[in-house]
């Protein structure tokens, strides 16, 4: 089932007149997770059958619209119901958009006395976030694709200092991006913070890089042993202890083709929504970023498709295998959740 186009405002205006449960996807060409949302959509009208209707627009050509609805970032999702807009989805968070559509169907008066709640709950999701790894970097985009400069410089700046760190992509999650600004009081983009701490923007960073002490203070990746010249068996065993390093990166480790905010592919796409639908807090590698670990890995662990599953170190397999796990209450009751 497709997703009815809206080509301009008239079109946006009538459809969402129409009653019942509207879900509304602003998206933008360019972004492949919006191309990930319309497909999330039309796999929910087929499941829920007429309980709700779904179209797509450009955001950027109807920026009107995109003004009168706070629309910052594609993809956003906005849910309306009898006319009324009554819920938004930012980013790819298929779980979140799957709850907010069928919520409605039980939703009673407006939710304003809940607003200091959610607050905090931002605030502890924040925290958890910036907890995530010693070094944590919120920027635009990720590693492998830095969607502006101040945030490529920083990663090179990182990269160039062999520093271990996590990042986060707030152009997938307006809540974050516009809620982390409040929380550590610092209105651009990137940040970086050292073991819970906000140590600032690019000319800080660039700024405390060159202190030697501080580089010391940072988590570091793994270095190969030697030189790699007459020495192809040692060059293979770093490569293991490389995998090794990624897989025992946390209690549960993903590796999938993209990152959770930007599957880019089917089958990681299910997989990340099984994961969340259960809670379960984990750390991913995008293997089309690196292909010497997209090869290798299949060696390693004898197994040669995407995505691969990891738990306390061991593979459990792809996404029929997890899948099939997550049936399991002992089994679901072993993974690391998110607090």
């Amino acid at each position: 089932m497709t997703l009815v186009q809206l080509n301009n405002t008239k079109d946006f205006e009538k459809f969402i007149k129409n009653e019942g449960i509207i879900a509304v996807h602003f998206g933008a060409s360019w972004a492949e997770s919006c191309s990930s949302v319309d497909e999330i959509l039309a796999e929910y009208l087929k499941e829920m059958k007429g309980s709700f209707k779904a179209a797509r627009i450009e955001a950027e050509e109807v920026a009107d619209v995109s003004l009168k609805y706070a629309i910052t970032a594609a993809p956003t999702v906005v849910i309306f119901k009898n006319g009324v807009d009554v819920g938004k989805v930012n980013g790819f968070n298929p779980v979140e958009l799957r709850e907010a559509i069928t919520k409605q169907s039980f939703a009673g008066g407006a939710s304003k006395e809940a607003e200091p709640a959610v607050k905090e709950d931002l605030n502890d999701r924040l925290k958890r976030l910036i907890n995530k790894a010693r070094l944590t970097l919120f920027m635009k985009g990720n590693p492998e694709q830095p969607r502006c400069g101040f945030s490529r410089q920083t990663i090179e700046l990182l990269k160039n200092a062999n520093a271990d760190f996590w990042s986060f992509d707030i152009l997938s999650d307006e809540e974050v991006r516009q809620g982390l600004k409040a929380y550590s009081n610092w209105p651009t983009y990137p940040q970086l913070y050292l073991d819970g701490e906000l140590l600032g923007g690019l000319d800080v960073i660039r700024e405390e890089l060159q202190d030697p002490e501080f580089v010391a203070r940072l988590p570091k990746l793994s270095t190969a042993g030697g030189q790699s010249n007459g020495g192809e068996p040692a060059a293979k065993e770093d490569l293991n202890d490389r995998l090794k390093r990624l897989i025992n990166k946390a209690r549960l480790t993903l590796f999938m083709k993209g990152n959770p905010e930007q599957p880019r592919c089917g089958f990681s796409r299910q997989t990340i929504e099984l994961l969340k639908n259960v809670n379960a807090d984990f750390s991913s590698f995008d293997i089309l970023s690196d292909e010497e670990v997209r090869q290798g890995l299949k060696a390693y662990s004898n197994w040669p498709t995407y995505p691969q599953l990891y738990l306390d170190g061991e593979l459990l397999g792809g996404l029929d295998v997890i899948r099939e796990e997550l049936q399991d209450p002992e089994f679901v009751a072993r993974l690391p959740k998110l607090s």
